[in-house]
C-alpha cells in the first residue's frame, strides 16, 4: 500500500489497540469461571490476536524508509477475515463450505508473490469483503435463532466491509483515486474491527447472563428447573386455577434407598440414577405439567387440571416406569425403585402446601414398604395407600 500520513491513522491505530485489551480483559474477566466456554471463543481469540499483529505490521509498514518485498498488511488482512468466518462459524454451529473457503484464501494470499501492488489491493477488498459477508450471514442466522443482539453487531460489521469495499473499488477503478480508495479501505476495516470487537463482547456478555438466570432456575444434572424455576413457572397456573376453582395436583417422588445406593456404588451411580428418574419423569408427563427437582433425591411434579384420581394413575405409571428400567453399572443391574405421593386441590392453593401434602404421602409411601403410590386429599385430610408389588 502507499504511505498515509501518521496523523490520519496513529489514532485509530492505537483506538483499535484500546478496544481489542477492553474486549479480551471483559472476555477473560466474564468466562474465568466458565466451565462450559462458549463456542468460538477460541477462534474469536485468534482472530483479535491475529488482526493484532496486522495492524503492527501494517504500522512498521508505514513507517519504514524500505519498501517491503511482501505485502504482509495485505495477506493479514486475507487471513484474518477467514479466521473471523472460521468463527462465526463454529459459533453458529455450521461446518460446511470451510475447505472451500479455505483454498479461497489460500490463493488469494499466494497472489501477493504474482501481482503487483495495486492488484493485490483490488483483491485483497474483494477477498477480505467476501469472508466478512460469510461471517456476517451466519451471525445474522445466529441473532435469529438465538436473539443475541451482539451476533447483530457483527453482521453489520460485514455490511460495512461491503460499503467500503465498493466505495474503494468505486474510487479507484472510476474516478481514478487511488489513495482515497486507501483510506476508504483504512476507515473500513477500523470500523469493521471495531464493530466485531463490540459485538463479540456483547455477545459474550448476553450469554454469560443468560446462563446466570438458567442457573437460578435450573437443576444442573438434570436440567429440570429447581425449586425457584418452578415458583416462576407456576404463578399464573394456580392464579388460573384460584379464578375457574379448576383442579391442580402434585406427585412428589423419592427415589428409595438413595443414601445406601451411593455408598454402595459411588456417587457417579447416584448421579445416574437421579438422571434415570428425571428422565422418565419428562417422559409420562405431559407438556402441560411442569416438573422440578426439588432436593437430592426428591422430584416435583404439578399437574394442572388434574384431580387426584388422575393424578394417581399418571403416579403408578410413572413408578411402574422407572421400575422397568435398572441401572447397569459394570454390567451388573442395579434395581431402583421410587416411593411416589400425590396430593390435590380445587381452586385456591400455593405451591407450598401442595407440596408439604405430596411429601406427606410420599413419606407414608416410604413406611408403607416402598415401590408404592400413596396418596393425601386436602378435604379433609385422608390417606390412603396403594400397594403395588415390587
Amino acid at each position: 500500500m502507499e504511505q498515509i500520513h501518521p496523523e490520519s491513522w496513529v489514532v485509530m491505530y492505537f483506538g483499535l489497540i484500546f478496544v481489542i485489551t477492553c474486549a479480551q480483559m471483559l472476555v477473560v474477566y466474564v468466562l474465568s469461571d466458565a466451565s462450559n466456554p462458549s463456542p468460538g471463543l477460541g477462534l474469536y481469540t485468534v482472530y483479535f490476536m491475529a488482526a493484532l499483529l496486522g495492524w503492527i505490521a501494517f504500522a512498521l509498514q508505514q513507517g519504514s524508509a524500505i519498501p517491503m518485498v511482501v505485502d504482509i498488511p495485505s495477506v493479514a488482512s486475507i487471513l484474518n477475515s477467514y479466521i473471523l468466518f472460521m468463527a462465526a462459524g463454529q459459533r453458529a454451529g455450521f461446518k460446511r463450505g470451510r475447505i472451500v473457503m479455505g483454498i479461497i484464501c489460500l490463493l488469494a494470499c499466494l497472489s501477493v508473490f504474482f501481482l503487483q501492488p495495486r492488484a493485490m489491493f483490488a483483491v485483497q477488498l474483494v477477498s477480505a469483503a467476501f469472508f466478512f459477508i460469510a461471517a456476517a450471514l451466519l451471525c445474522a442466522w445466529r441473532c435469529w435463532k438465538k436473539g443475541n443482539v451482539g451476533d447483530a453487531i457483527i453482521a453489520t460489521a460485514g455490511l460495512t466491509m461491503l460499503l467500503g469495499a465498493s466505495g474503494a473499488l468505486y474510487q479507484w477503478l472510476l474516478q481514478d483515486n487511488f489513495a482515497l480508495a486507501q483510506a476508504i479501505s483504512f476507515g473500513m476495516y477500523s470500523a469493521a474491527y471495531t464493530l466485531v470487537a463490540m459485538g463479540f463482547m456483547a455477545s459474550m456478555l448476553i450469554e454469560y447472563q443468560q446462563s446466570l438466570s438458567h442457573l437460578a432456575t435450573e437443576d444442573r444434572l438434570t436440567q429440570l428447573l429447581n425449586r425457584r424455576g418452578l415458583e416462576n413457572a407456576l404463578h399464573l397456573t394456580l392464579a388460573e386455577a384460584a379464578r375457574g376453582q379448576l383442579p391442580t395436583s402434585a406427585v412428589m417422588t423419592g427415589i428409595d434407598h438413595f443414601r445406601e445406593l451411593n455408598s454402595n456404588f459411588g456417587n457417579e451411580a447416584g448421579d445416574q440414577v437421579i438422571r434415570l428418574v428425571a428422565q422418565s419423569l419428562q417422559r409420562v408427563s405431559r407438556a402441560s405439567d411442569v416438573v422440578a427437582r426439588t432436593g437430592g433425591d426428591e422430584f416435583l411434579l404439578i399437574l394442572p387440571h388434574t384431580d387426584l384420581d388422575g393424578a394417581r394413575v399418571l403416579a403408578e405409571r410413572l413408578r411402574q416406569d422407572i421400575a422397568d428400567r435398572p441401572l447397569v453399572v459394570n454390567q451388573q443391574r442395579i434395581p431402583v425403585t421410587v416411593s411416589v405421593g400425590v396430593a390435590g386441590a380445587v381452586g385456591e392453593t400455593d405451591l407450598d402446601k401442595l407440596s408439604h401434602e405430596a411429601n406427606r404421602a410420599m413419606l407414608l409411601a416410604k413406611r408403607g414398604g416402598r415401590n408404592r403410590v400413596a396418596s393425601v386429599d386436602s378435604k379433609p385430610i385422608l390417606l390412603s395407600t396403594h400397594f403395588s408389588n415390587a
